[in-house]
Order: C-alpha cells, then sequence, then structure tokens
C-alpha cells in the first residue's frame, strides 16, 4: 500500500487544496511581477543619478540614492502646476459625472417615463465610440464658444465619457436596492426626497464612492483631449504634461525627470487604489437586505 492510499479522503482533499492554494499563490506572484516590475523599476530608476541611467549593462538600484530628478522636475518643468490642473480638472469632472448618473439612475430604476431607457442606453452607446470620432464635432463646438484652451473645456469634455461610465456602472447599484425600503419610509411619512436622501443615497454611498474614483483616475489619465485642450503651459495637466516631457527631442529633460514624473503621476492612483478596496467590496453588496 503506498502513502497516497494510506492518506484518509479528508487528508486527500486538504492536501489537494492546498497544492491548489499555492499554484494559485505562485501565478498570483508572477503576475505581480510581470505587471509590477516596470512600475518598480521607474520608482527605482527616478532615484537614480545620471551616469547611472546609461550604465551598460544597465543595474537595476542605483550606486547611491538622490533626489536630484524630483528637485530638476519641480525646478525646471511644469509639473507642479500640471499635478494641480489635473487634481481639479479630474476631480471636477468625476463630482460633475457621478453627480448627474445619481439622479439619472435613480430615475431611470424608479420611474417609467417615456424614452427614458432609450436615452440612457443612448448615453451608454456615447461611451463605448472611440474617443477619436468625438474629437472633431467637440472641438467645433468649444471653436463656436471661442473656448479653445483651458481647464473649462477639458472638464465639460471629459464629462462626456466619466458620466457614461458613471450611468454603467451606478444602474445596478442602484437597481439592487429594494422599493419596498422608500415605501417603507414614505408609509412613515417621509417624502420622496426624504426617502431618497436617507434610505436610497447611503445604501448606494458605497458605489457612489467606487465610482467616483474609477471616474478620476479615468480623467487623470486622459491624453488626447487634454492634449487639444490643454497643451499651453498655464492649462496643462499631468497626462499633457507627460507626452510633452516624452516627446521632447532636444534633450532638454533627462530620464531621471521622465522616470519622476512617471512617478509623481502614478501616486494619486496608487493611493485611490488603495482606498478603494474596502468601498468595492462594500459596493458590491450594496442594496442586499435580509429576507
Amino acid at each position: 500500500m503506498n502513502a497516497a492510499q494510506r492518506l484518509s479522503p479528508q487528508k486527500v482533499t486538504r492536501v489537494r487544496g492546498m497544492t491548489r492554494s499555492v499554484g494559485y499563490l505562485a501565478a498570483a506572484v508572477v503576475i505581480m511581477l510581470v505587471l509590477g516590475l516596470p512600475l518598480l523599476y521607474m520608482t527605482v530608476s527616478s532615484f537614480k543619478p545620471a551616469p547611472d541611467m546609461y550604465r551598460v549593462p544597465p543595474q537595476f538600484f542605483p550606486s547611491s540614492w538622490t533626489l536630484q530628478a524630483y528637485q530638476d522636475l519641480v525646478n525646471i518643468s511644469n509639473i507642479p502646476r500640471a499635478f494641480l490642473n489635473g487634481v481639479m480638472v479630474s476631480s471636477l469632472a468625476s463630482l460633475l459625472g457621478v453627480g448627474l448618473s445619481i439622479g439619472l439612475c435613480y430615475t431611470n430604476t424608479r420611474f417609467r417615463l417615456p424614452g427614458l431607457r432609450f436615452f440612457t442606453y443612448l448615453i451608454l452607446l456615447v461611451y463605448i465610440l472611440p474617443h477619436i470620432l468625438l474629437v472633431i464635432p467637440i472641438f467645433t463646438l468649444w471653436l463656436q464658444l471661442g473656448i479653445t484652451q483651458g481647464i473649462v473645456p477639458l472638464v465639460f469634455t471629459h464629462v462626456s465619457f466619466t458620466l457614461p461610465f458613471s450611468v454603467w456602472m451606478m444602474r445596478s447599484y442602484f437597481a439592487a436596492i429594494p422599493l419596498d425600503l422608500e415605501a417603507a419610509a414614505m408609509v412613515d411619512g417621509a417624502t420622496r426626497a426624504q426617502a431618497f436622501l436617507k434610505v436610497v443615497m447611503p445604501l448606494a454611498q458605497p458605489g457612489i464612492i467606487a465610482t467616483f474614483i474609477f471616474t478620476f483616475i479615468l480623467s487623470w489619465n486622459e491624453v488626447l483631449f487634454a492634449s487639444i485642450f490643454a497643451s499651453s503651459e498655464s492649462s496643462m495637466v499631468i497626462s499633457s504634461a507627460l507626452r510633452t516631457i516624452l516627446g521632447e527631442q532636444s534633450g532638454f529633460y533627462s530620464w531621471g525627470m521622465v522616470n519622476a514624473a512617471g512617478v509623481v503621476a502614478t501616486v494619486p492612483v496608487l493611493i485611490l487604489f488603495a482606498f478603494i478596496q474596502r468601498h468595492l467590496i462594500a459596493g458590491f453588496t450594496a442594496g442586499a437586505v435580509k429576507g
């Protein structure tokens, strides 16, 4: 009788479960290294002195750690201003997109108005379309209004995709909230507005927060419209500033500054993803009630 035959069925199941878990963990580690290694190398390279950037063969860690690239980035480039502009644009575009989609999703899941469902699907169709198809009509519209540069056109242009994305994400959250909860609140004397604010909004809050963070990241990473409406020095956002640095042909920006700019652009996204985890878990169960 071999060792496998001597094991009880419970032990065999436990061994198989442990083997499966080790396999999943190994796969997760490999995926994490493949996805995270370039980000880690960029971060480490931002602290390298200039000679280390051109060393052959390249070395992963710097011979000496320095903040020179970050100092040059602050003193020479417009990254600090672009960073603040990016935060402002992404925050306003996300607030507008999420705020408008709250009313639309609530109305769509609570009332049956003629053409409302078609209008919702039409908004989602705009999100599916490639952004490059919208560049000419959107730019023509702002040109007729006399505003082709600055934060204002960029914010409202970003709403063109933050609003459909918010509707796509939050519609399921609002649809999962039972109508009986609002009905019970209104039977107890609450108006529909009070039931919305005190019953629906608290239940939808995890989904709203998760949607806001996703739309913020979506606006933060957008390059196409930012390169058109935020190409001037005063209106640049972080994505258009990075595009300018990467496209510089004169050698004005060092590779250390390029890596430092990448780190500055990535940190807010990492912080938001760390913050979003618990809200995503709560958002997946938003609206669930005990029967």
